[in-house]
């Protein structure tokens, strides 16, 4: 499953780290220019998307195929945000890149049916056989 740029932030009514890290995430997120989007999931009301990404121990934050569980220090929550704001800005990139490509190869592959396709005759393949 895709995050698609988003940050999953699983909690539980019981938790009690939940709150401490929600808001050691929106001070951290007011720091950066690039928008962090965080969506909290409760485990006790959404087991089933908990179960879906593995989840084991609350807090846990989910983005692009990192996973940071439990009390983090501000160091590791700061690591774990560049990383996800890291991973948005490459896949912006290659979205861009693959537009660009996707363009380029339906430019050139109209260029080519419009181009005069010559037959080589037998005459000129056995010269070209001959002369190797």
């Amino acid at each position: 499953m895709e995050t698609a740029g988003m940050i999953l932030l699983f909690t539980s009514d019981q938790c009690a780290w939940c709150d401490i890290v929600k808001s050691m995430l929106d001070a951290e997120c007011e720091e950066f220019e690039d928008p962090c989007f965080v969506l909290e999931i409760n485990v006790d009301k959404h087991s089933q998307i908990a179960e879906a990404y593995g989840i084991l121990v609350v807090p846990t934050l989910v983005s692009k195929g990192c996973m940071l569980s439990g009390m983090p220090c501000q160091e590791d929550l700061r690591s774990f945000l560049l990383q996800s704001i890291a991973g948005r800005t490459h896949d912006r990139e290659e979205s861009r890149a693959q537009t660009v490509l996707k363009a380029a190869r339906r430019k050139r592959a109209t260029r080519l049916s419009r181009a005069p396709r010559r037959t080589l005759e037998h005459t000129e393949i056995s010269e070209a056989a001959r002369l190797r």
